[in-house]
Formats: structure tokens, C-alpha cells, sequence
């Protein structure tokens, strides 16, 4: 039998504009109190806070609506356990809570800023390790203070970003809000240049790291898997593969760079799918023929709602490959018919920029992200709970009889992402280029 799992590692760093740009923002006065007896919703609905006696609201609930706080839920309790308000003579403004502050001034910004390769030691050091600070300090001399930069800029304006983008009245305006800040990292930080140098070195030193952060509360357990994960998955590849899409995302573009492009395009998708979700009840409550009127609209996301419903279910094993392989066919259902309307190629052009169409035609980077999805499938049989070793190329029989057979390692071992399974991924992230005759749709500069 075979199985397939896809890892995927997402770093995000959250950077932003100076105060004096729009981290200052007018905030009502919601101060509001209520009896005993709120139920455990309204608690967690409205920040309630629990005395002996009673339960007293500390801010009454908004009356405006904030769809990404319900997209990514995030509730109130959770912005108030890192996040405080603040106010000076231009109005309230948000900062982090004071032990976030105190653990960033105390101990991260002084790591990245000033330990070195020639003072680091086993002793002073938490984060970082010797391997990786030479590696760091190997980027070209203009980039050697990256790591120290976005540590301030992270302090200094995270906190009102996170606030923008949760507050947004809309999905589109959070998005928005999300494009402003991302384009402000790219180019306050330089991350064509510095934060590419940076990801490789960080991708070169991974796989030997053994910083104190991994030694904490005696976790042997997490030292050892670490070790054996990034010794065993193909951490080379992974590296081209970031680098191959930050060299994809500043490429120039007529929005900037390409990854101003593809934010723009995904405002405009917002809007459609707002439209989608506005009329959604008509178009389930009327006949095929409305529905097949509304599925031909170039403002909304109709003919790929109606490509998703029509699928019975994904049957089969869960992470074997066939069950990969029919969820993506699905997939690639719904995105071929948003993006092969032909009556709506105007529209669709936006999402389709040209940058972006490189990127996906770039078969080395997919080449690699292939490699890596195979290292960490034959990976994972060895992170089991019971995968131990009782002499020289045995493992012990528990480990046989209770989660692999040994035909099943062989077949583990063996398995490599078909052709059928590349093609059918590719045909969802990649559907314009599937399009045929009149549907062909041409890419945006």
C-alpha cells in the first residue's frame, strides 16, 4: 500500500510602516458592564472576565463586522493575551503585551543584534548556535543586520499590523491591508536581496542546528527527531525551491514587483467571492437554468462552486496516493473552470500576470519541490513512537509488528510522485495553461 504526505513549512514575519504612516488609529470607548451569568459563547464572544462573584465584559461587542478575525479565529481573548492599547495626544495605538516587549528587548533583539560567531558560547546563547552565526555572517557585508532589523521591526510595528488586518471590515480590505504591509517588508528590509541571502544560509546551517532552544524542558524527544528529520529530508532541495520562488516574487512586473501582481489579483478574487457568497441563496433556490446563467458571471465564482458540489466525496484511503490524486482531479476541477471562461477573460487576465506564469512554467523549481515531497514521505515511518534499532540493520520487532512490515518499507522506499500525481497538481495551481482553443487565456503584464 502506498501513502503520501506533503509537509509544508510557512514562515511569516511581520514587519510594517512607521507610526507616523497609520499605526495610530481612533478607537471608541466600548467600556460596557453586564450581570452574572454570561454563558461560556459570550465569554469567549466578548473578552468576559471571571471575579468571584460575577462576570463583567471588559469591551462590549462590536457592531461592525470583521470577517478575518472569523476567517483565521481569533477571538478577543486571544488579541488581549498579546496585544494592548495605548493612547497619546493622536489617538489610541497598539502595542505588544509587556512580557512579549520584555522578552524581545531582554533577550531576541540582543541575540540577533549582537552575539558573533567569535562570542557566542553555549552559555550566552538561546536561538542561535556557532554553525548557523557563520553562516549568517557570511551574506554579503550590506545584509549581515537583517536578522537584527526585522527583530526591531517586528517589535516596533507588529502589533499595529496584526490589529489592521484583523480589524479589516472585509475580506478584500484584509487583504489590502495584508499587500501594504507585505510590500513594505520586500522593500524596507530588502528582501529580494537580503532576506534571499538570509534564507539560504538559514537553509544551509538547518540541518546541523543544535541551539539551546531545542534543550528546553528536558524534550530529548524533539533533539532527537530535529536531528533525524532535517538529516534525512532533502534540505537542499527545499533550499532552491525558496529561492527559485523569492526570485519568481521580485521579478519586475507593471504593479512593481510580482508579488504586488499577485496580491492584486487576489483583491479582485476577493470581490468575486463576496459577490458568490451575496447571491449564493438565489442561486441555490433556483432552477438549472438561473444556475447556469449565474455560473457564466465574470464577476463571481459560480462555475467553480457548482465544479466543487458536483463531486461526491473523495473516497479511499486517507494519504494513500489515489485519494491525493482524485482530491486534486477535484481541484483542478474548480480552478480550470474559473480560469478557462471565455467569456470572461478580461476579468480573469488580472490573477493570470505573467510573472506568475513563469513561475509556474519553471519545471526546476517543481523538479525540486518533488524531491522534497518524496525525502519527507520515506521519512516518516521513522518518526513512529516504536521505531527503534536492536542491532546492526534490525529494528526492533514491535516496530514490524505493529506498524510497518518490512514489504512495507520496501514499498516506501520505492514510491515516487507519479506522473498522473504532478500532472494533476499542476493542473490546479497552474489551470490557465490547460485552457484549450477559444478558452486560452492570455497572462497580464
Amino acid at each position: 500500500m502506498k501513502f503520501l504526505s506533503i509537509a509544508l513549512l510557512l514562515c511569516l514575519v511581520g514587519v510594517g510602516r512607521s507610526e507616523s504612516d497609520y499605526d495610530i488609529v481612533a478607537v471608541e470607548d466600548e467600556s460596557a458592564a453586564t450581570p452574572s451569568g454570561a454563558t461560556e459563547e459570550e465569554y469567549r464572544y466578548y473578552g468576559a472576565v471571571e471575579s468571584d462573584n460575577d462576570a463583567r465584559y471588559t469591551q462590549a461587542p462590536s457592531t461592525e463586522p470583521k470577517p478575518m478575525r472569523q476567517i483565521l479565529d481569533v477571538d478577543r481573548w486571544d488579541v488581549e493575551d498579546v496585544v494592548d492599547e495605548e493612547e497619546n495626544e493622536d489617538g489610541v495605538y497598539h502595542v505588544f503585551d509587556d512580557e512579549i516587549v520584555e522578552a524581545m528587548q531582554e533577550d531576541v533583539i540582543p541575540e540577533l543584534c549582537y552575539l558573533t560567531s567569535d562570542n557566542i558560547t553555549i552559555y550566552n546563547s538561546y536561538l542561535l548556535d556557532r554553525h548557523c552565526l557563520e553562516e549568517f555572517e557570511s551574506v554579503s557585508p550590506s545584509c549581515r543586520g537583517f536578522k537584527c532589523d526585522v527583530a526591531h521591526y517586528f517589535l516596533e510595528h507588529g502589533a499595529g499590523i496584526m490589529m489592521r488586518v484583523l480589524d479589516a471590515s472585509s475580506i478584500k480590505e484584509g487583504i489590502e491591508m495584508i499587500h501594504r504591509e507585505v510590500s513594505e517588508v520586500f522593500e524596507k528590509l530588502d528582501m529580494c536581496t537580503c532576506g534571499r541571502e538570509f534564507l539560504k544560509a538559514a537553509f544551509k546551517c538547518a540541518p546541523f542546528y543544535s541551539g539551546n532552544a531545542l534543550f528546553t524542558d528536558d524534550n530529548e524527544d524533539l533533539v532527537i527527531a530535529y536531528g533525524r528529520v532535517m538529516r534525512n529530508v532533502d534540505v537542499k532541495s527545499a533550499a532552491k525551491v525558496f529561492d527559485r520562488l523569492m526570485t519568481g516574487l521580485c521579478a519586475e512586473s507593471s504593479s512593481g514587483l510580482c508579488v504586488d501582481s499577485i496580491f492584486n489579483g487576489l483583491e479582485e478574487l476577493a470581490d468575486m467571492i463576496m459577490n458568490t457568497v451575496d447571491d449564493y441563496e438565489d442561486y441555490d433556490d433556483g432552477d438549472r437554468k438561473y444556475q447556469k446563467s449565474q455560473e457564466k458571471r465574470c464577476d463571481a465564482v459560480f462555475a467553480s462552486t457548482r465544479a466543487w458540489n458536483k463531486d461526491e466525496g473523495v473516497d479511499g484511503e486517507p494519504y494513500s496516493e489515489e485519494t491525493w490524486e482524485e482530491l486534486l482531479n477535484v481541484t483542478s476541477a474548480v480552478t480550470g473552470a474559473f480560469y478557462c471562461e471565455k467569456k470572461c477573460k478580461k476579468s480573469r487576465g488580472v490573477m493570470y500576470p505573467c510573472c506568475l506564469r513563469r513561475m509556474l512554467d519553471d519545471d526546476k523549481m517543481f523538479d525540486n519541490v518533488v524531491r522534497v515531497v518524496e525525502s519527507v514521505f520515506k521519512i516518516l515511518p521513522a518518526m513512529n513512537y516504536n521505531f527503534e534499532w536492536s542491532g546492526f540493520y534490525e529494528m526492533d520487532s514491535s516496530f514490524y509488528r505493529h506498524e510497518y512490515s518490512r514489504e512495507d518499507l520496501a514499498e516506501i522506499m520505492a514510491w515516487t510522485v507519479s506522473d498522473r500525481l504532478r500532472d494533476a497538481f499542476m493542473r490546479t495551481i497552474h489551470p490557465a495553461k490547460y485552457c484549450e482553443g477559444k478558452q486560452l487565456l492570455r497572462c497580464s503584464k
